[in-house]
């Protein structure tokens, strides 16, 4: 599996250490209910900047989450952000932090997975979006996270639509995520179906960031 070459983000409430950030477990209630983004941006930049090298309290964690929700990310009711919004807010969070990057909405669909293969390849976290249902945004139907286990056994543990989560690793068939502080997988070939099925590329893509030479 092509990875980042270092480990990802842990967030510790004292107690557990999470695999990168989660919006559950935030005390502000829109950020609960649709702040996937910004934590995917927030672990990003937090990862570009070697903060993965020990445990952020969780306390910390979500002091700047809610900073960065106040002045970069506008988080609509029910809706959260789209990613035009996220890579807004994103290029502005590097700009503040002056780190060398700068990010792109979407990859063309036949380029999705050379694009994330490029970034993991930099040591750089890719944010996948799971889009909404489209055009049928009221529709239900879902995407799959398995967790895997010693055996070698992927088992389908929660399902998702709307959402971003943060690629760590990837291979042929299998993408390693962080999604609410915990490690999933997703099937490669089950979220392109998804995407031909029940949503397209506009909604459901990546964030390509590369550094600035």
């Amino acid at each position: 599996m092509i990875g980042l070459s270092r480990p990802f983000l842990q967030i510790s409430d004292g107690k557990s250490l999470s695999y990168g950030g989660s919006q559950m477990r935030s005390d502000n209630n829109m950020i609960r209910k649709c702040g996937c983004g910004p934590v995917a941006a927030l672990d990003l930049c937090a990862y570009l900047e070697g903060r993965d090298r020990t445990p952020i309290p969780l306390e910390e964690y979500n002091r700047e989450l809610e900073r960065l929700c106040r002045r970069f990310f506008l988080l609509i009711p029910n809706i959260g952000i789209n990613g035009i919004g996220l890579i807004a807010g994103l290029n502005l969070m590097f700009w503040e932090k002056h780190l060398p990057y700068r990010a792109f909405w979407a990859a063309s669909g036949g380029r999705l997975w050379e694009r994330a293969e490029e970034m993991l390849r930099r040591n750089i976290p890719v944010i996948l979006s799971i889009g909404p249902n489209f055009p049928r945004f009221w529709g239900k139907d879902r995407l799959n996270f398995y967790v895997r286990f010693q055996d070698g056994r992927f088992v389908p543990a929660a399902a998702t639509k709307a959402h971003y989560v943060t690629v760590t690793g990837l291979d042929e068939n299998w993408l390693r995520i962080s999604s609410w502080g915990r490690q999933y997988y997703i099937n490669r070939r089950e979220y392109e179906a998804y995407i031909r099925k029940h949503s397209n590329y506009l909604v459901s893509n990546l964030v390509v960031v590369r550094p600035i030479s």
